[in-house]
């Protein structure tokens, strides 16, 4: 009876990591998309920018206790730091700590409308952070638009399959760096 039971869960657990190792092989469906990830919208550790109201307690599930919230004209900021200790790549150090590792500008009502992303701990639509490759960009759906600047660095604006009748300045931006990675995410939405 007990081999049995055993069998059984190692045939199942066999068949989901099949199942995995098979998608990270492929990663595409018939169709070339994606499967599992929506690149309609725009969302940093699950929650969407520009979308629904979140409670203060649903963007520190999200997000990790703020080091500083601060309430102004247009709502709430949520800051987290990085210690000078940890000294990361393309920070600029800002009076013995370094810039925000993420900036969450939310309305009033809870609804996030601005972020600036300096982390690669903060996922956007559950497939990309800072750190990786600009070709990862071009492998959502929806369209792009390069700028490029004097010191070698660019932006990658991207608009989401869901927003074709919006503005690319008012699309999430990626920041690229000479070597072509990654180092920040922005998205200010008014």
């Amino acid at each position: 009876m007990k081999r049995s039971v055993i069998f059984t869960a190692l045939s199942v657990l066999s068949s989901i990591l099949c199942g995995i190792s098979l998608f990270a092989q492929t990663g595409f469906d018939s169709a070339g998309q994606f499967e599992g990830y929506d690149f309609s919208t725009f969302t940093i550790n699950g929650l969407e920018v520009g979308g629904p109201e979140y409670t203060e307690q649903d963007i520190i599930r999200a997000f990790g206790q703020p080091d500083s919230v601060e309430l102004g004209e247009f709502g709430y900021t949520y800051i987290m730091l990085k210690e000078a200790s940890s000294t990361p790549k393309n920070y600029i150090p800002t009076g013995g700590i370094y810039a925000a590792e993420i900036i969450l500008h939310t309305k009033p009502k809870g609804a996030i409308y601005v972020v600036g992303i300096f982390d690669e701990k903060y996922t956007v639509n559950n497939f990309i952070n800072v750190g990786d490759s600009m070709s990862k960009i071009y492998e959502m759906d929806g369209d792009f638009k390069e700028v490029h600047y004097k010191e070698g660095d660019s932006s990658i604006y991207w608009r989401p399959t869901g927003w074709e009748n919006i503005e690319f300045f008012n699309c999430p931006q990626f920041m690229i760096d000479k070597n072509g990675t990654i180092i920040g995410i922005s998205l200010w939405s008014y």
